[in-house]
């Protein structure tokens, strides 16, 4: 099936499937809930201020692929409860965008077969936790999570789940609306999104018989971004809970002009309002060679008693074409059809499988609270199936290249392990 996105007036027809609606179920979903979301919100920040949040997603509606009436494309999440006092809190993926040729003219990449726009603005299209597998198959027995709540945070804004700001871009060529310079308004309302979200955690895991024994905070791709940045959010909305960190296929190599656009006091997502103290005070010392370490290294030292982790293949094929398309606008090429990666491009691959893989054997040397797992191949994220092959058709279960360690009980240890310990793993050889 197709998707149709409604952009200034003029219809795209995306060919990404769309996942199984909430209302379909069967005996592998019927437990999830949809919770719907309010389109503003009052709540009170961790300094004790009211604040009013507005979650949303880039744009409010999408007509239906079916009859082209429109589809609420309000932001809402989902929620399965467990049986035990354990809370997986997982932020989806989906791409980013940061100025008018990724958050616009990418568009048009959804109007070819095959190709996709740099970010996804649609809750409705593969933002599902249902029959995502991974680490939501509950049916599989050796899921070390099958019995814990979840909670999963769709990604919908091209902000990496952290901005909070409507910004009008422009549709340069008229490429998407039809007429050239046309406004195109997007919605960075992740922050927003990842706060509504929390807001109703502390509500529904309030007292005693709810207290949480057990959270853990991931994400995928954008997610783990998202996952890494409002982390101390997070931890701080149960205190009394030691808080831990999976980032999946999110291994921050981005350039100096993304740097300089997105982590900056004039940031389009608004960043320096929305990000924790720990990354907002010192937003102006961010830079593209030291960004994942910079991240870690600020979460390592602020919750010591905290543990962290990520994970990577070696030639992650999507963080690698997202390199790529940071690049090119960096050299001024603002056309999506000349950002698709080609055999010209192993320097690509070669200089962001060096710069992942020393900051991943950094922060394992000087912490003493991080700890990675690199796998073979270019495989893009394994909590999911998302981006599954025929090879390995189940990544999260299937993965055991870095020195013949099953990476789900990898996992499991870094979680359930009494001590913190480093036990960062890569494909022998490495």
């Amino acid at each position: 099936m197709k998707i149709k996105y409604l952009i200034g007036g003029i219809l795209l027809i995306s060919s990404l499937p769309i996942m199984a609606k909430h209302g379909h179920q069967n005996h592998k979903n019927n437990e999830w809930q949809t919770i719907s979301i309010a389109p503003q919100m009052e709540i009170i920040d961790d300094e004790g201020v009211s604040k009013t949040i507005a979650p949303a997603c880039a744009f409010d509606s999408l007509p239906s692929p079916i009859d082209g009436s429109p589809l609420d494309n309000s932001f809402r999440f989902y929620f399965k409860e467990g049986k035990s006092k354990n809370v997986l809190v997982y932020f989806n993926g989906g791409g980013s965008c940061w100025n008018d040729a990724t958050c616009v003219a990418s568009l048009a990449l959804a109007s070819v077969e095959g190709n996709r726009p740099t970010y996804n603005p649609s809750v409705l299209e593969e933002n599902s936790p249902i029959d995502a597998g991974g680490v939501f198959d509950d049916e599989n027995r050796k899921n070390p999570f099958k019995n814990w709540s979840k909670v999963f945070i769709p990604y919908c804004t091209g902000d990496l789940h952290a901005g909070s700001n409507e910004v009008t871009y422009q549709d340069v060529d008229g490429s998407i609306t039809g007429f050239a310079g046309a406004p195109v308004a997007v919605k960075h309302h992740g922050y927003d999104n990842a706060m509504a979200v929390r807001e109703w955690m502390k509500n529904h895991f309030s007292g005693r018989k709810k207290k949480i024994k057990k959270l853990l905070v991931a994400g995928s791709s954008a997610g783990g971004y998202g996952a890494t940045l409002n982390f101390p959010y997070i931890q701080a909305a149960f205190p009394k809970t030691k808080v831990a960190l999976f980032a999946d296929a999110s291994a921050s190599v981005v350039t100096e002009g993304f740097v300089n656009e997105v982590f900056s006091s004039q940031s389009k997502w608004n960043l320096q309002e929305t990000l924790a103290p720990i990354f907002a005070n010192d937003l102006s010392t961010f830079s593209a060679s030291g960004l994942n370490i910079d991240l870690f290294e600020r979460l390592s030292q602020h919750y010591p008693r905290n543990r962290f982790a990520q994970y990577s293949t070696e030639l992650d094929f999507v963080q690698v074409l997202f390199f790529k398309v940071m690049d090119q606008n960096d050299l001024g090429n603002f056309n999506p059809f000349t950002w698709e990666l080609g055999a010209p491009d192993y320097l690509y691959f070669a200089e962001w499988n060096a710069r992942m893989t020393a900051s991943f054997e950094y922060l394992s040397e000087t912490t003493h609270n991080y700890q990675y797992y690199i796998g073979e191949g270019n495989v893009h994220t394994i909590l999911t199936d998302d981006f599954a092959t025929d090879d390995i058709p189940h990544p999260f279960y299937d993965e055991r290249s870095a020195q013949n360690i099953k990476f789900s009980r990898w996992l499991a240890h870094f979680v359930y392990s009494g001590r913190i310990h480093d036990h960062s793993v890569q494909p022998d050889g490495e």
